[in-house]
This record gives C-alpha cells, structure tokens and sequence, in this order.
C-alpha cells in the first residue's frame, strides 16, 4: 500500500500529525456522494477493525482527511468523523469547503478552498477522532494516501483502488557467447578429434609392427 503523493511534506493542519502513522489498512473505495463521501477499507469491520474511541455520549471509530494542494503546498486536515456503521458523511462534494474546514483558526488556508472539477484532490483514513488536536485516538495507524480527480457537482462519484498487479521476474534473455568463444570451442573440439585420429593412427602402427614380426619369425598371419 503506497501512498499517491509524498505525505511526509503535508502540512497538518488542526489535526494530529499522522505522517508517521504506520499504514496497516487498505484504503479500497470512496464514493463522493450528495449525501455525504463513503469509503470501504479493510480495518472498517471485524474481525480486526479499528477500535471504537469515545466521542461525547457515543463513540467515533475513524477520521476521513482531505488533502488539498493550495499554491503549490500540500495541506491535511482530518475532515469528517465516522462512527461503527455509518454508511456516508459530510454532505456533498459541492459543499466540502463550507461542510469540513469552514474555520480559519484551525484549518486556514485551507479555509473557503472549494477544489474545481478535475482538481487533484488526497484522502485518507486514520484510527480515532483526529478531527481536532486533543481527540480520542486508541491505536496510531492510518491506511494509504489516495489521490482523485475531484467531481462536479455533489456526485455521485466512486473510485476504487486496488493492489498494484505483482511485477513479473524478469526471465534472463539467453545471451550468445561471443564469436571468440565460439573459435575457442571448435579449436578445442579440433584439438580432440586430433588426438583421437593420433591414437588410432598410433594403434595401426603398433598393429603392423607386430604383424611383421610375426612374419619374421615363420609364423602365417592371415586377414
């Protein structure tokens, strides 16, 4: 799970610093709805979610952020608070600016920021209320940072995201040895061929050797 844009140079603003949060969910969906945004991760349900936090007379069990890109400077703020089986919050995307980050003590310049249509727009999901500095958080973990093309209009909008397809190993490319090699092995193969025809040579000699000396000495050698 990697994130879409180098989170490590985001400006946090009036939320915890979850930079350096370890990513352990899998941010799979996001719907941008005129209801509110819905997302789909895989800490959202048991086993193994997010903790619930206490949150007033209930309970939050995570943050969704934005991440906007204002003169050229990333900035983040956990924008909308989620609690266990709510489908979709924070109204439309037609509304985010007056919804999520209306105040400039805490979100400036965030603030009044309504992104355009096409606009690269970040978000992501954290464990706890991270809406505000001081929220209740039980377990320091987030999921992957994604970057989408924000809609027109109040949506509906959907997104998914899946795991990167495993890159293939390389299969090596059969490399032809070079032409000196190739010279090498047929001089050494030569050189064999050589002195087997020496031996065979040297063995026919040997045999006409004792051939005549069998003759020599009376004896009749027939073939």
């Amino acid at each position: 799970m990697t994130d879409m844009l180098d989170f490590s140079q985001v400006t946090i603003r009036n939320s915890p610093d979850v930079r350096g949060w370890p990513v352990t969910a899998k941010l799979t969906k996001l719907e941008l709805r005129p209801d509110g945004a819905h997302v789909e991760f895989d800490k959202q349900n048991d086993p193994g979610s997010w903790p619930d936090v206490p949150f007033g007379a209930g309970t939050i069990q995570y943050t969704l952020w934005i991440v906007l890109n204002i003169n050229g400077q990333w900035f983040a703020m956990g924008g909308i608070e989620f609690w266990r089986g709510l489908d979709a919050n924070g109204g439309g995307p037609a509304n985010f600016a007056a919804n999520w980050y209306y105040d400039a003590n805490r979100w400036a310049p965030m603030t009044g920021h309504q992104p355009a249509p096409g606009e690269s727009v970040g978000f992501l999901v954290t464990a706890g209320d991270c809406r505000n500095l001081g929220g209740a958080i039980k377990v320091q973990e987030r999921s992957q940072v994604v970057v989408v093309p924000f809609p027109s209009g109040n949506g509906p909008q959907t997104y998914t995201f899946a795991d990167a397809p495993p890159v293939p190993t390389p299969v090596p490319t059969p490399v032809p040895p070079a032409p000196e090699d190739v010279l090498t092995h047929l001089l050494d193969v030569a050189d064999q061929i050589v002195a087997e025809l020496q031996l065979t040579v040297d063995a026919v000699n040997g045999l006409n050797t004792r051939i005549d000396a069998l003759k020599a000495s009376g004896v009749k050698v027939h073939f």
